[in-house]
């Protein structure tokens, strides 16, 4: 079967998917445009950045929307999509908006700006972003089916991150040097992006921001609230997903640390499942008794609700909620998780 050329080069330039699933972007440029529809099929670019520590989505569009909206104009010709969306968190709509729209109609292409939901995380997920956009409440969906054949209006939708669309602009024009944003925030830092290496090392990294890792630091990899937490003798490893550093001083209360995570994780929980609405609550308000009196946990409870989360939870939301914590207590407090935890407490 024909493969258009611009599918083909996407696909030797291994571009993955810039957003948290790290899916391969040809492949899904492949599955829109073989679906089959007697309507629209539809392209959305995501630009909810809810993720915190992560800002590189308003670094692109800063200084190349024009590349973005034209990455979404090859993509709706490859897949046959007469309408394009560009979903957009508030700040970024406020601030983009007057832009984007000069920079729609200046390369003639039928997109539509739709502003994202105050304060929601989930609503970055692909099927909850599908959900918002056509007024329904604001949560994952089940899959399959997948966007690819059942997206918007119950069209095939391509859905791929602000960056993604960036780096298929450059593929088109040859000008792809096989590199992503960094991004890197926290203590004794301020907040900087870098243009690096696909493949390089949280290290390697760290060195072209010029911060050398010490016992003084330990840190998040791939978000402030979702990504895992590491010591510093633990960062020759490669990035999952999104490429974000988060530097925290190990003399931080351990409290303060924990909480704000579990905090977060708590108050963005769409409601949609049990596991996770009940779980983060319960999650959160354990752990808020445990630092108040210094008391010992209920080692079964604690086991049971990590393990409940983490395999029962309807979307990624309430399945990672645990892991910073997780690898916090392990990693940098050097605690057996199994031995003081239960043995059905890991990081997933």
């Amino acid at each position: 079967m024909f493969t258009p050329k611009i599918i083909k080069k996407i696909k030797k330039a291994n571009l993955i998917g810039r957003g948290c699933n790290s899916f391969a972007t040809a492949d899904k440029w492949d599955l829109v445009r073989k679906a089959k529809t007697r309507d629209s099929k539809f392209v959305i670019c995501n630009v909810s950045e809810s993720e915190p520590g992560v800002f590189k989505d308003r670094y692109i569009l800063e200084l190349w929307q024009e590349r973005v909206v034209e990455g979404m104009k090859i993509a709706m010709k490859t897949v046959h999509a007469k309408k394009g969306f560009i979903y957009i968190n508030p700040e970024y709509y406020e601030q983009f908006f007057d832009h984007l729209i000069s920079t729609i109609r200046s390369l003639e292409v039928d997109i539509e700006i739709y502003e994202k939901p105050l304060h929601d995380y989930i609503g970055g997920e692909e099927t909850a972003v599908v959900n918002s956009m056509q007024g329904d409440r604001v949560e994952p969906r089940l899959k399959p089916p997948y966007p690819t054949t059942n997206g918007f209006l119950n069209q095939p939708t391509l859905v791929n991150n602000c960056e993604t669309f960036y780096a298929v602009s450059l593929i088109n024009s040859d000008e792809y040097k096989n590199t992503r944003f960094y991004c890197l925030s926290g203590d004794d830092t301020e907040e900087k992006i870098l243009e690096l290496p696909v493949n390089i090392t949280v290290r390697q990294a760290l060195k072209e921001f010029e911060h050398s890792p010490s016992d003084k630091y330990f840190y998040q990899i791939g978000g402030k609230a979702g990504g895992n937490v590491f010591n510093h003798k633990q960062l020759n490893r490669k990035f999952s997903g999104l490429a974000s550093i988060v530097i925290y001083r190990t003399e931080r209360s351990e409290k303060d640390v924990v909480m704000e995570w579990l905090d977060f994780f708590k108050d963005e929980s769409c409601g949609q499942c049990v596991p996770c609405r009940e779980g983060t609550y319960r999650l959160r308000n354990m752990m808020a008794d445990y630092f108040h009196d210094n008391s010992s946990l209920n080692k079964e409870l604690f086991e049971d609700l990590i393990y409940t989360l983490q395999n029962t939870s309807f979307c990624p939301l309430g399945r990672i909620s645990a892991n910073a914590m997780l690898s916090y207590f392990k990693n940098v407090k050097g605690k057996n998780l199994k031995t003081e935890f239960g043995e059905k407490c890991d990081i997933k």
